[in-house]
């Protein structure tokens, strides 16, 4: 049986995904501007200090932890929150000022006019004018405010300390160590050194900032995107063989990714970002062929295995990327079948 639409009627609602989908096609058309001026100033980033770099180093402390002690990263995400585009665009800015060592106070300010390299500049988000409240508030303003909530928000987690450097004109940020642990003896961010590899340390092309992916995945599709790239660096024979796979132990205990999260998978899928390995025991939806005599016969499910994409992927307009995957989306199985007398075979 269908479920009422807003009239009432049977079956003739949008789908909850679908619903989601329009969603974020509307939100990528509005942040489109933006976008531009954003990725502008990365480049002019880039141009400056150490030059231009090959990939973001990103410890392994940022996104792993442990039940009694969730990873940072599950502490700062929010879904519609901007906590965790500031802390990587924070790690793109210490990379691209410095080759080495302490990385020290992030010199952008807040506002900047023009082409001059800020955080208001560099940030993209959802921020909207109101100048029909007492105090008007214009979209600018707005973005400062959700910036200074996020940069609030990394400090309370130990990943930043907020306005150091000259009291008369203080830096908004200087990054802490990936853990947000606070120990003497690690507290402060180092540029990771050329001996750090992975595991300890993913890397994440340049071109993931540059061509907009930052801006545009969701917090739970980059936790995943970080994810896989983790595991690919714990296990490189496997990945460049059968594919990696997350057992449930890693996801509840080392990762503290939620079901919701990890099925983050399939957009990461469409967006072209990973590759999900098919297997005979599974339809191309996941689930597993004939179920319930499958498991009756005693068979153990098979788990999901990635590989990651190449890295010229990443080279790609993000906006473009996802545009087309939400544009191209197949229907779901209930529009499919809707108005015949029985399911498709």
């Amino acid at each position: 049986m269908g479920r009422c639409g807003p009239k009432g009627q049977m079956g003739d609602e949008v789908p909850r995904n679908a619903s989601r989908r329009s969603v974020r096609m509307h939100g990528l058309e509005a942040l489109e501007g933006r976008l531009v001026h954003a990725k502008a100033a990365l480049h002019r980033l880039q141009a400056r200090g150490a030059g231009r770099i090959a990939a973001v180093r990103i410890r392994s402390a940022l996104i792993t932890g442990h039940p009694y002690n969730p990873p940072p990263i599950a502490r700062i995400s929010a879904p519609r929150g901007i906590n965790l585009q500031v802390y990587l665009l924070a790690l793109f800015e210490a990379q691209t000022r410095r080759r080495a060592g302490q990385a020290g106070p992030c010199p952008l300010p807040l506002f900047g006019a023009g082409n001059e390299n800020s955080w208001s500049g560099l940030v993209v988000s959802m921020a909207k004018q109101n100048m029909d409240a007492v105090v008007p508030v214009t979209a600018t303003q707005n973005r400062i405010r959700q910036i200074k909530s996020a940069i609030k928000r990394l400090a309370e987690e130990g990943l930043v300390l907020r306005d150091v450097g000259d009291a008369d004109n203080p830096a908004p940020l200087m990054l802490l160590h990936e853990s947000g642990l606070l120990d003497p003896e690690r507290n402060e961010y180092h540029i990771p050194d050329r001996h750090e590899r992975p595991p300890s340390i993913i890397s994440v092309p340049v071109h993931f900032f540059t061509s907009g992916w930052v801006y545009l995945l969701t917090p739970s599709e980059i936790r995943m995107y970080l994810v896989l790239r983790h595991l690919a660096g714990r296990f490189p024979g496997a990945h460049e063989g059968r594919g990696v796979y997350c057992t449930e132990r890693d996801r509840e205990w080392l990762y503290n990714i939620t079901r919701d999260i990890y099925e983050s998978h399939l957009m990461l899928a469409r967006f072209g970002l990973i590759e999900k390995v098919e297997n005979p025991l599974r339809h191309r939806d996941g689930k597993v062929v004939s179920f319930g005599e499958f498991v009756s016969r005693g068979g153990v499910v098979p788990p999901h295995r990635f590989k990651l994409a190449s890295d010229s992927v990443l080279f790609d307009s993000a906006l473009d990327r996802i545009r087309k995957a939400l544009m191209n989306y197949p229907p779901s199985f209930a529009q499919m079948t809707r108005g015949t007398s029985r399911p498709l075979r």
